[in-house]
C-alpha cells in the first residue's frame, strides 16, 4: 500500500496535483493533503507516506523546516519540493536535506508523473531494507522490551506493513522470530556459563525464570538444567 501526501497551503495547488497525478497507474493507493508543515507532520507520524510532495514557502512550518524534520525523524519517505520561479534561493537546502527532485509551478502533468513514476520506482526496490534493519535490530535487542508496536513508531512504517513483510522475508512472524533468538542465546548461556536459570532469563529478556523455564520446554523439548546437563555430558 503506497500513501502520497501533498502538503501546500494553496488549496488550488493541491487539487491539481491531485487531479493530474496518474496515481492508479502508479499503484499509489491513498493520497492525502495537508495545508501546512506542522499538519503535515502529523500526517506523517499517523500515514506514514512513502512520498512527500511539499510547498517550500508556506505559514507556520514552512518546507524547509518540514525537510529537516524529515530528514531527522522520518528518512525513509522521499521528498519532492514544490516551488516557484522566484523560489531558487531554496533549493540548494532541499539538495542538501535530501529531496529527491523539485516541480515547477503551475504543475506539467508530463514532468509531474514523470517526476512520481521516478521516485516511486527509486522507493519500492528498498522496500525490504527497512524489515532487513527491523531483524538486525532484533538481534542486537533481542534482551530489551520489543513488540510490533515498538517497531512501528521506531522505523517509521505500519504495524500491518511490518507483519506482512517481516514474514515474507524470514518466513515467521517477528514474535516468533525474538523468541527464536532468545532461545538461541539462552542455549548459548546455558553451554558456556556458570548463570542460573533465572539469570538466563533475565539475560534474553524474560523476567519471570518459570514462565521462561514453560517457554524453553516447548521450543527446545528439555527443561533449560536438562539441556545443561545433556550438554556438559557430551563435553
Amino acid at each position: 500500500m503506497t500513501k502520497v501526501l501533498i502538503v501546500d497551503d494553496e488549496s488550488p495547488v493541491r487539487e491539481a496535483v491531485k487531479l493530474l497525478g496518474e496515481w492508479e497507474r502508479l499503484g499509489v493507493t491513498t493520497v492525502i493533503e495537508a495545508s501546512n508543515g506542522n499538519e503535515a507532520k502529523a500526517l506523517i507520524a499517523t500515514e506514514r507516506p512513502a512520498l512527500v510532495l511539499s510547498d517550500i514557502q508556506m505559514p507556520g512550518c514552512n518546507g524547509i523546516e518540514l525537510m529537516e524534520w524529515l530528514h531527522q525523524e522520518a528518512e525513509s519517505a522521499k521528498l519532492i519540493v514544490l516551488t516557484g520561479y522566484d523560489e531558487y534561493s531554496y533549493m540548494r537546502r532541499a539538495i542538501q536535506l535530501g529531496s529527491f527532485d523539485y516541480l515547477l509551478k503551475p504543475i506539467d502533468p508530463d514532468v509531474l508523473n514523470d517526476t512520481l513514476e521516478r521516485a516511486l520506482v527509486d522507493i519500492r526496490p528498498s522496500s525490504e531494507d527497512p524489515i532487513v534493519q527491523i531483524g538486525a535490530f532484533i538481534e542486537r535487542h533481542y534482551a530489551e522490551e520489543l513488540s510490533l508496536q515498538g517497531m512501528s513508531e521506531r522505523f517509521f512504517l505500519s504495524r500491518e506493513y511490518i507483519s506482512r513483510r517481516f514474514k515474507q522475508h524470514y518466513g515467521v512472524n517477528l514474535s516468533e522470530y525474538l523468541l527464536s533468538i532468545r532461545m538461541l542465546e539462552a542455549k548459548r548461556l546455558l553451554e558456556t556459563s556458570r548463570q542460573r536459570i533465572y539469570e538466563v532469563a533475565q539475560a534474553i529478556g524474560f523476567s519471570d525464570d518459570k514462565y521462561f523455564r514453560k517457554v524453553f520446554k516447548k521450543q527446545v523439548g528439555v527443561t533449560p538444567n536438562e539441556y545443561r546437563e545433556h550438554y556438559q555430558r557430551q563435553l
